[in-house]
């Protein structure tokens, strides 16, 4: 096995030989014409259908959208290698192309199972053969009252290819393109998104500085594209969610993550309240950094002169070894991600920047994809994406329109894991100031998934109010973001003229809108799961597995119910604060004093 980290690289033909390989041809037909068939064949019929003909229907659903997920899964991991290769980019178009005829194929069967009688699905789903295809319907008819025609719903999966969809590729493709000149030692340098991302971390103030200036006047340079761009994003979103007559912007998301409004409404507000952790605990760094106070770009400086940096194989080897002292299986889940080939690691030119995990279905292994530079948050980006890794291999018992989970569950297993080697690292440092440097960079990074993100909805809540009513320019924008920040970091910290223009390098704004509150919502929950496993130990491990095991069969609120967390006591999300206030920031005001 290789031990340098620049070998680390997937292997895409396990999925497909290669963009033009027959199979990937014979896969698209295969698709485009099923699910001509399936809808030709039951289309009209649906309150007609025998029980044997709707486990029919639901098979053959199943195997377009793994095929059509594994064809999209491909392309993507193609594309993300480098994004500048004309053919990934022509293959990503084309698979895209083929998933919207697909979906305009199946729209129609997914109205009529939406709008089925409920004497007839009660009757049905009960069935031994259909029981497990129940949520999966039932989701359908929840959502079925923002529901358009089907002529309309059709329309809107073709324009999206040329409106919302471009425009994420299209942001995707320029921003990966953005090279950054910074110089260092008197030398000027150009680094990728990622490299300049690890000199946010640099020991000297000064590359800080430069890091984060870098990055955030390259946004205002190019402020032509991405305000169009996102301006285009977000008013095809309102336009959409007010012809559906959903409630508000945020609510197309909440209904997909099978959440109510008033649920995340509760989350954003009581995370709000607890910047007031995020206000302490940077009054903090500055004491023990000795400084009256931090700059902007000093929010992610290391307290360390000489932080860790990990190889490749001890990275892979802290992995396992923490995996492996949790759950043996759980060990050899991973295992299998640095065997077979599964994950790609090195920092290239025109890579997709930061990390992700992309999973399709029950038949299809798990790839990973990080941008590994040796630094200790690396290591924990690795645990993370593994954690996503390993949900969506348990995952496989169930079947495919069980998969997936909501956002809101999809980040559990990736902070669980995250939490496991904070725990271990933590528990083994003996050194006083390594442990104040450790807990530190855990509190940010625990603020960053949960404060940070809340602070991104937030902006993205007024966002979209403001351009629904009219077209908003990257500096009404970059004023939106700058008092989120104020509301976020408070007086804690110096902000510079350009630390408002941070929002036209957030990407999850730009691909999948409000998806980032998804992660306060994990991060709080999972401080709840792992308080029960503190609590519980042995005992705990059987239910996690089996949550993770369940996939998306049911509603979050039920399946979290089977591990003894309740979503709707109000107290649930302060309890995730109090735990980090206890747990992390009071050692750290004790290990200072």
């Amino acid at each position: 096995m290789t031990m340098d980290v620049n070998d680390v690289k997937w292997d895409l033909s396990k999925l497909y030989k290669g963009p033009e390989a027959a199979e990937l041809a014979e896969d698209i037909e295969y698709v485009k014409k099923h699910s001509q068939r399936i809808s030709r064949k039951f289309e009209g019929r649906i309150n007609e259908l025998s029980t044997e003909e709707f486990a029919e229907l639901f098979t053959d659903v199943e195997k377009i959208y793994e095929i059509t997920g594994k064809m999209m899964m491909y392309a993507y991991l193609f594309l993300s290698e480098d994004t500048s290769n004309p053919e990934a980019n022509k293959l990503f178009s084309k698979i895209q192309d083929v998933a919207s005829e697909v979906e305009n194929n199946l729209v129609s069967l997914k109205l009529e199972l939406a709008r089925m009688p409920n004497e007839l699905f009660e009757k049905q789903f009960k069935m031994p053969q259909l029981k497990d295809y129940a949520h999966f319907v039932q989701k359908q008819r929840e959502a079925r009252k923002y529901f358009l025609s089907e002529a309309e719903e059709k329309l809107i999966n073709i324009k999206n290819l040329t409106g919302r969809e471009a425009f994420v590729k299209l942001y995707t493709e320029f921003t990966s393109s953005f090279r950054y000149e910074i110089e260092i030692d008197g030398e000027k340098k150009l680094f990728t998104r990622s490299e300049v991302d690890t000199l946010k971390r640099h020991p000297d103030p000064e590359i800080r500085k430069k890091a984060f200036e870098v990055l955030l006047t390259k946004l205002k340079e190019n402020e032509i594209v991405l305000t169009n761009i996102y301006n285009s994003i977000v008013k095809d979103w309102v336009v959409e969610s007010k012809k559906r007559k959903y409630p508000s912007p945020i609510s197309p998301r909440n209904v997909g993550n099978e959440i109510s409004d008033e649920v995340v409404k509760s989350l954003i507000e009581v995370t709000t309240e607890n910047n007031k952790l995020v206000h302490a605990y940077y009054r903090l760094k500055a004491k023990i950094m000795k400084k009256d106070k931090l700059k902007h770009s000093d929010i992610y400086a290391p307290l360390e002169t000489t932080e860790k940096n990990y190889t490749w194989k001890e990275a892979k080897d802290l992995v396992l070894k923490v995996m492996g002292e949790f759950d043996p299986k759980v060990e050899e889940i991973i295992r299998e991600f640095f065997e077979g080939e599964y994950i790609h690691a090195p920092v290239l030119p025109n890579k997709r920047s930061g990390a992700f995990c992309y999973y399709v279905g029950p038949n299809v292994h798990p790839y990973v994809m990080v941008n590994f530079t040796g630094k200790q948050d690396d290591v924990l980006t690795l645990a993370h994406e593994l954690g996503h890794g390993l949900h969506g291999v348990l995952s496989q018992t169930q079947n495919l329109l069980n998969y997936h989970t909501p956002l809101t569950m999809a980040e559990v297993a990736s902070v669980f894991s995250e939490m496991l080697m904070i725990d271990y690292i933590l528990n083994n440092m003996t050194n006083k100031d390594e442990k104040i440097a450790f807990i530190a960079s855990q509190l940010e990074g625990m603020f960053a998934t949960m404060n940070r993100q809340n602070m991104f909805t937030r902006f993205e809540l007024k966002a979209h109010e403001k351009i629904e009513k009219q077209y908003q320019t990257f500096d009404e924008l970059s004023s939106i973001y700058f008092e989120e920040l104020k509301n976020m970091f408070g007086d804690s910290i110096d902000y510079f003229d350009f630390s408002g223009y941070e929002w036209a390098g957030i990407p999850h704004m730009f691909h999948t809108p409000f998806y980032c509150y998804a992660y306060d919502f994990a991060q709080l929950m999972v401080v709840a799961l792992y308080e029960k496993y503190l609590e519980e130990g042995e005992p705990f491990k059987k239910k996690y597995l089996e949550l993770l095991s369940s996939g998306g069969s049911d509603k979050p609120e039920r399946l979290l119910e089977k591990v003894g967390v309740d979503l709707s006591d109000p107290a649930f999300w302060q309890k995730g604060f109090d735990f980090i206030n206890r747990r992390f920031l009071k050692e750290l005001q004790d290990l200072v004093s």
